[in-house]
């Protein structure tokens, strides 16, 4: 176990000086070595153990083809290859899990974080990115759940993964909002590329891209627009589905609504405020002409 210990250290630079000088001198030092060099070598987007070792397998297997001699093995030796492979799966899916970092906002809140690379990102309520700590700095690239405003700064090509498109920017201001109903990209500062499928849109300052209920990518207008409304607690829609436009009232105010005797297919343009219940749930019931009734934790919608 203290030897395990050792390694872990070893690989995340936690060792002092006069630790990895006694640890250079260990028999086992120059085979670590190798184990972790081999690990780096394998994609770790997705680990499958399985794959791992057939891959460590295989480069062990290329690296003795080259001698034309039949070499004999030890025990002692052939312990310690098998414990070898033992320990390169085992570091693959180390390297892998603990590599990753995600942050989230709760309902009825939204945060903001600096990011490896000092960018900033701030998340609506409910949303969430995951990204390797590890090596973010030379590989900008996350994977985003929810709403986020990103704060990028200038250098490497940064990219926002999501379930309905990806962006891709250099060093700019923008929102991205991907939920299970809406799809919405706008840039604030600099240029951005949204893909989605086989199209991409190439957005600069003041404009904006929502994805349609036809799968289709349009183009939004707004030259005026700073920074999205919900960073000062407003949520704005504009031809949204009802559906996404209850559901984002649950995030902010962690209220269920029940909604079965209502019409969500259609389409609603408007907003509320993310502070005040009772003046949003007017809000977005009103222009609809649907009656509302609150009962404990759950609104009732109505016609």
């Amino acid at each position: 176990m203290e030897d395990f210990k050792n390694i872990l250290k070893w690989l995340n630079n936690e060792m002092t000086d006069e630790e990895l000088a006694a640890f250079r001198k260990t028999d086992d030092y120059k085979l670590y070595k190798n184990i972790a060099e081999e690990a780096k070598n394998i994609n770790l987007t997705s680990v499958n153990e399985t794959v791992a070792l057939q891959d460590f397998k295989s480069r062990i297997a290329n690296r003795t083809k080259k001698k034309s001699k039949v070499i004999s093995f030890s025990r002692n030796f052939a312990f310690k290859i098998a414990a070898s492979i033992a320990l390169l799966v085992g570091l693959t899916y180390f390297l892998f899990n603990f590599s990753q970092e995600t942050l989230k906002a709760d309902f009825a809140e939204n945060k903001s974080f600096v990011l490896p690379d000092e960018s900033s990102v701030t998340l609506n309520a409910v949303s969430q990115i995951t990204f390797s700590k590890s090596s973010f700095k030379k590989n900008r690239q996350l994977k985003l759940d929810g709403e986020a405003y990103f704060s990028v700064k200038k250098g490497s090509a940064f990219n926002v993964e999501t379930e309905q498109g990806n962006i891709a920017v250099l060093g700019t201001e923008f929102n991205v909002k991907s939920r299970e109903n809406s799809f919405k990209v706008f840039c604030y500062e600099g240029s951005v590329a949204v893909s989605h499928h086989n199209t991409e849109i190439i957005l600069t300052k003041g404009e904006g891209v929502q994805l349609t209920k036809n799968n289709q990518l349009v183009k939004l207008l707004n030259p005026k627009s700073s920074a999205p409304l919900w960073l000062n607690n407003e949520s704005e829609f504009t031809e949204e589905p009802y559906t996404e436009v209850l559901a984002e009232f649950e995030r902010q105010f962690k209220m269920k609504i029940i909604s079965e005797s209502v019409n969500t297919k259609v389409l609603f343009t408007g907003g509320f405020n993310n502070k005040d219940m009772n003046s949003a749930i007017k809000s977005i019931t009103l222009p609809l002409n649907i009656n509302y009734r609150i009962k404990d934790n759950e609104i009732i919608l109505s016609k």
